[in-house]
């Protein structure tokens, strides 16, 4: 690795380490040629012989490049140098603006909780940074307090776009490539799928409830358990205190199926400011976007033949209306993935009624397409006053995937199995120094999926080997003093000597 006083390319000399990570070490260091002060970031040695490694960081050094934004931190170079002194390590650095501040991490840790107000101000710069990159087809992948660089007078610095530097942490891989953090990933990136600017509107979505909860929606000691709740659970309320606009648009943001998100950057800038400009007026915000619109649908007048007081809490089963009609042209009907592969969701009318005092529900219809009506059965006392419809099976061809068949076999041999099945794989590598590398720990979904349904292998990875002891340097060879010379020619006398003698 580099080392305090290393010139890398006769330009930059490193002069300070400020911070070091999984993948490498961040220095302050000075341009010896344009006379300033910039952040050298230089990568371990351990990933500078990997070329497909290195294809994607030139690549992501190329796009970082052409970004000039205020809130993103500037990439001024890149490079690929001989080691600094003999028997050294070839080095791979990017060579940034250095912001003069603190990233967000180190404030939450220092304050806990920020204000409504403050979050706003501080991630809306995000979001007009993420919006930049977004127009330039770049999606930075992973945003997260310690890469948002806040400067004493509040602004905001995005860095390290495309580059994931906690590798001590779980990541992610698709097609073989790095692409986030466990606990600010996406549910879609955990999945597999490919990465759009949705991910990052997930990511700033994350943020922004640790900005407001004092902690992550979902946390834990496994990373792995971490991105998989993402895929099925919802986080936690945020707290009472929270403006209900300020948690709506928190809430539109980490929505598990991308299609229900705020789609970008520049959606998300739009509707941050509607958030902040009708949260003091105490109003709830327009949709920013049409496609995440909630529509509001009338009130329908129950038929009074099929309106009766509930006794006590039970529910008469036999007033169920038909099927009632989807909203809207079939086109624009959503879908969202569940564990067994793509469904329809629809919104349906739900209908009430008040008598005596008495909560009357007069139907509650699910329905999908192509998914034959179920006859009205006898009415039959329930002890809930709302029965929990039951998703229709989709229909398709189903495997049978046996955790226990998989887990401990080798990583490259699970994933031809389940190719075999025509189940896509995403793979979660973790390091762990208690198995060896390469061994399925987990896999998930399992059980009956839907051809086609992609299940997350999560396998071992070795740790990082550490830094090679110096051997110590060999005994210098001594030269033989005058002293010493005449010493072995007199010891050779005396051996010539007690030859004659025999």
């Amino acid at each position: 690795m580099a080392a305090t006083g290393d010139v890398l390319q006769d330009r930059y000399e490193l002069r300070s380490l400020i911070a070091t990570g999984g993948m490498g070490e961040v220095w302050r260091g000075q341009d010896r040629v344009l006379g300033r002060e910039v952040a050298v970031k230089v990568l371990k040695s351990q990933f500078t012989g990997d070329p497909v490694f290195l294809t994607r960081f030139r690549t992501e050094a190329r796009l970082s490049a052409g970004l000039s934004h205020p809130n993103i931190a500037v990439l001024h170079d890149y490079g690929e140098g001989e080691p600094v002194s003999p028997g050294g390590d070839r080095l791979v650095y990017l060579v940034m603006e250095l912001v003069d501040g603190e990233p967000l991490s180190a404030v939450l840790a220092r304050e806990g909780r920020l204000t409504p107000e403050r979050t706003l101000d501080l991630l809306g710069q995000v979001a007009a940074g993420l919006a930049a990159a977004h127009a330039a087809g770049v999606v930075h992948r992973d945003v997260k307090p310690a890469n948002l660089l806040v400067r004493p007078d509040g602004t905001v610095k995005m860095t390290d776009f495309g580059i994931a530097w906690s590798a001590a942490n779980a990541t992610v891989t698709r097609t073989g490539h790095v692409v986030g953090t466990a606990q600010y990933l996406a549910p879609e990136l955990v999945q597999g799928q490919k990465a759009t600017p949705a991910v990052d509107v997930y990511s700033w979505g994350t943020v922004a409830y640790e900005c407001l909860a004092g902690r992550r929606p979902f946390d834990g000691p496994d990373p792995v358990e971490v991105a998989m709740r993402r895929v099925s659970e919802t986080p936690a309320p945020l707290p009472a205190d929270v403006p209900a606009p300020v948690r709506e648009l928190v809430e539109r943001t980490l929505a598990t199926d991308p299609a229900a998100r705020i789609p970008d950057g520049a959606a998300l800038v739009a509707a941050v400011a509607a958030t902040t400009s009708t949260a003091a007026a105490g109003r709830a915000p327009e949709p920013a976007d049409e496609r995440t619109a909630t529509r509001v649908l009338p009130l329908v007048p129950a038929p009074q033949s099929t309106t009766a007081p509930l006794p006590g809490s039970a529910l008469p089963a036999a007033a169920v209306p038909p099927v009632l009609p989807t909203l809207g042209d079939e086109e624009d009907d959503d879908e969202e993935l569940d564990d067994r592969g793509p469904v329809r969701r629809l919104v349906v009318p739900v209908l009430v009624g008040l008598v005596a005092t008495a909560l009357v529900v007069t139907g509650l219809v699910l329905g999908t397409r192509d998914v034959p009506t179920a006859a009205p059965r006898a009415a039959t006392p329930t002890t809930s006053a709302v029965p929990t419809p039951v998703a229709p099976r989709p229909s398709g061809t189903y495997v049978r995937v046996d955790p226990t068949r998989y887990v401990g076999q080798p990583v490259a041999q699970v994933q031809a199995w389940l190719t075999g099945l025509d189940l896509p794989v995403a793979l979660v590598a973790v390091e762990r120094a208690d198995v060896p590398a390469g061994q399925v720990l987990a896999l998930a979904p399992t059980g009956e999926l839907l051809v086609g349904t992609t299940v997350t292998v999560t396998h071992a990875v070795a740790p990082p080997a550490p830094p090679p002891t110096a051997a110590a340097p060999a005994p210098a060879a001594q030269t033989p003093t005058p002293e010493k010379e005449r010493g072995r020619d007199r010891d050779k006398e005396r051996g010539r000597g007690n030859d004659k003698d025999d």
